[in-house]
């Protein structure tokens, strides 16, 4: 056993997963929280593999969504990251975090950078590959509650200050590779702060919405607003944001029960829609950020004091039947939807209530369906507490979640029914195995890389039939990005690599506006430079 905790160690400490990684996956685009692997559906034998608390007593106790990597699985409780075994749920690491947690922690892995919002509006970006910190940034006060969104070497989040009758809050931009602040944003004439709600890019614009009910269009990198709409006076946003390529439009949700469909086109909001998740209930709450499969949403809610899940067409934004579940069982967790490989549409949505026992839950769906039955896949023996999280798979089709007893739980189909009693062990950390010098494996030095420079002496020139644009590169080896629209049309981007010129085709009467900033690859990461202005020649 001391061997093979060494060797999982070592392999831990040398591979991680070269990819980008959230609890939704592509964190909020198309598809985002689907996946096709095999996961449990029979309640009968549902159970868990292994479970890890990280709590003593029945207490509350918060984890944070689970980050999955090829070789291992990293959880933050408290103010402490945990690198768990997928065999047994073992500690293989752990380190000490800057701050403690919050309630909620979406943390979001890009190579083998792990990005940490914690308490105080603070956020840390951890090196998995050494377990050590890159950078810590600065506090910006409250709570960290949102999701975390990364672009093209950037991060976007919010954080919430909770105040007797209303919240405050910022929402910011950092530079991922030195955690340094971007801009930050804040809107004192309509407060209010980002409590579960979160960004997405779309085009060349960052959307983000919160408790004001306000849905904002930002620039990416400089501090400019493009765009304000007010979804809602009397509710506020509580949910994620979700991109559907099938209809090019955001989704979200107020915790009236009211989903919004968005359209945009070059920043600006063009149109709003709205429905009502459940019309004929007088009383409803819902922080479910939505999960859109197939021309069919997916939100968790609760409706005159029960909780459902609601299946919605994509097209008319009309409740198709909702899935009803126990009495005070709200589903606040944003569904997942699972293939399982079938290719006939048939789905299986899983998610988890926040109410005791703080079990697993999920029901069938397939196109035509008009019903769906709540089903219970797996419901705790022992650490039953409420539950906030949202559902992960695995690649193998284990689910991975938490209740807030601080209990990780790792679902699948097992053989005996008596393997469903999920028994809390202790937090134990392996102590360390002597080992001989020549299986010793030395982490690798991640080289601290300066981004490069943004491209300068930018000119424009026109030509019978093109526009010439013309720059400079003032750091050796990179690539240009060129960001360009005619009127007010819709950004486009085409990467130069080796030049330090491009043409554009004339067309007559319309403004060409051009933009660009440099990129180079280090260590098989991108880092980019800042944008220039913006430059503009009536055609």
């Amino acid at each position: 056993m001391k061997n093979k905790t060494f060797l999982s160690l070592m392999i831990a400490a040398a591979l991680f997963l070269c990819a980008f990684s959230t609890f939704r996956g592509e964190q909020g685009k198309d598809a985002a929280n689907v996946v096709s692997a095999e996961t449990p559906v029979d309640t009968t034998r549902g159970g868990t593999i292994w479970t890890h608390s990280f709590s003593t007593g029945n207490k509350t106790s918060y984890n944070s969504i689970p980050i999955l990597t090829e070789t291992a699985i990293y959880v933050v409780n408290s103010d402490t990251l945990y690198e768990l075994a997928y065999e047994d749920g073992r500690i293989l690491r752990q380190f000490s975090l800057c701050a403690k947690m919050n309630s909620v922690c979406h943390m979001l892995l890009q190579e083998q950078y792990l990005y940490i919002p914690l308490s105080n509006g603070r956020m840390e970006c951890v090196n998995i590959r050494t377990m050590t910190s890159e950078w810590q940034s600065e506090a910006f006060g409250g709570q960290s509650l949102s999701t975390v969104f990364y672009h093209e070497g950037y991060l976007y989040a919010g954080c919430t200050t909770v105040n007797t009758s209303k919240t405050t809050g910022i929402f910011y931009c950092l530079d991922a590779t030195n955690g340094s602040v971007q801009w930050t944003y804040e809107d004192k004439e309509h407060p209010g702060g980002y409590y579960w709600s979160g960004g997405i890019v779309h085009g060349d614009s960052l959307f983000f919405s919160g408790d004001n009910g306000f849905l904002v269009s930002h620039s990416l990198l400089e501090n400019e607003v493009y765009d304000i709409y007010q979804l809602t006076d009397t509710a506020q946003i509580r949910a994620g944001i979700t991109y559907s390529a099938d209809t090019d439009a955001l989704y979200t949700v107020s915790n009236d029960g009211t989903l919004y469909e968005i359209h945009t086109s070059g920043g600006k909001i063009d149109t709003v829609k709205s429905s009502s998740l459940v019309p004929e209930a007088s009383q409803k709450n819902c922080t479910s950020t939505p999960t859109i499969y197939n021309n069919r949403i997916y939100i968790g809610c609760m409706a005159d004091r029960y909780g459902y899940v609601v299946v919605l067409d994509a097209d008319s934004l009309q409740p198709v039947y909702k899935v009803q579940g126990p009495l005070m069982a709200e589903v606040k967790s944003s569904p997942l939807v699972s293939t399982r490989g079938d290719t006939s549409g048939k789905v299986h949505v899983y998610f988890s209530a926040n109410a005791l026992p703080g079990g697993l839950y999920y029901f069938t769906d397939q196109p035509g369906a008009k019903e769906g039955i709540w089903q219970t896949l797996y419901t705790p023996a022992v650490a039953q507490q409420f539950c906030l999280s949202s559902i992960t798979a695995g690649t193998d089709g284990t689910l991975y979640y938490s209740n807030d007893s601080g209990t990780l739980f790792a679902v699948r189909e097992v053989e005996q029914s008596s393997d469903r009693i999920a028994t809390p062990t202790p937090l134990v950390t392996p102590s360390p195995t002597p080992v001989p010098k020549e299986t010793i494996v030395t982490p690798t030095v991640i080289k601290k890389i300066t981004k490069p420079a943004k491209p300068v002496n930018v000119k424009m020139k026109k030509k019978k039939k093109k526009i010439s644009v013309q720059w400079k590169k003032k750091t050796k080896g990179s690539q240009t990005i060129l960001y360009y629209r005619y009127g007010s049309g819709k950004w486009k981007k085409k990467i130069v690599k080796n030049k330090n010129s491009y043409s554009l085709a004339r067309k007559k009467g319309k403004k060409l506006s051009v933009r660009l900033r440099c990129r180079k690859k280090a260590s098989g990461k991108w880092y980019y430079s800042g944008y220039t202005k913006t430059f503009h020649l009536k055609l």
